[in-house]
């Protein structure tokens, strides 16, 4: 009796699955995908592009700071000086200060120009830190009040950065280092390429500015 029991109930229980799969395909049948936000990432410097005499110590990379509104992984807009907006349905890949921290320290390894080179926080004994702060990581919108005479959007990135001697705390050079980048068709690929251009042309001005 307990296996006829339980046979009929195996039967019941496969009749009911089966039921419930066939109504979730027939409403799966009629959803409508969502759009997903879109990811911008920073690209890895081209091979060759910060070439040139090799220096012999070691270098530390402190992890950026950033004004608050930058401590983020959304696009900064800047439509006035003093007015802070975010481009809808765009995410960088990571929070901005660790996703240019990265490609910072990938640009000195692969620029094989110096002794070692890594994060900080790793805490490795190091002769140099290279301290950076985020200034500016953001588009500019171009302010339209003539139709026919249409400006471009703009993209700004600028950098402070210091070079600190490790053993005396002592700030042996400092810079800013500021790249900006003009958009004439507002797109997503476009504000992409834009921030990479930027940012590359930044990389490459620090890695050659602290190993001259």
């Amino acid at each position: 009796m307990i296996v006829k029991f339980s046979k009929k109930l195996s039967i019941i229980f496969m009749a009911a699955v089966l039921s419930l799969l066939s109504g979730c395909a027939s409403l799966m049948d009629g959803l409508t995908p969502v759009e997903s936000s879109q990811i911008f990432d920073l690209l890895p410097l081209k091979s060759g592009s910060v070439t040139g005499k090799s220096v012999n110590f070691s270098l530390s990379i402190s992890e950026p700071k950033a004004a608050k509104i930058l401590s983020t992984d959304m696009v900064l807009v800047r439509p006035s000086p003093v007015v802070v907006q975010y481009y809808e349905n765009i995410l960088w890949s990571d929070n901005i200060a660790r996703l240019v921290h990265r490609r910072m320290i990938q640009a000195f390894e692969d620029s094989q120009r110096v002794k070692s080179v890594g994060a900080r926080a790793d805490g490795f004994d190091t002769q140099y830190d290279l301290v950076m702060e985020i200034r500016d990581f953001h588009i500019e919108p171009s302010l339209r009040t003539d139709p026919d005479n249409l400006k471009p959007l703009r993209v700004n990135v600028s950098l402070y950065v210091k070079l600190v001697d490790e053993k005396t705390a002592q700030v042996v050079k400092s810079t800013r280092i500021s790249r900006r980048e003009e958009i004439y068709v507002e797109s997503a690929h476009e504000i992409a390429l834009a921030f990479n251009k930027a940012f590359g042309k930044i990389a490459v001005s620090v890695v050659h500015w602290t190993l001259k």
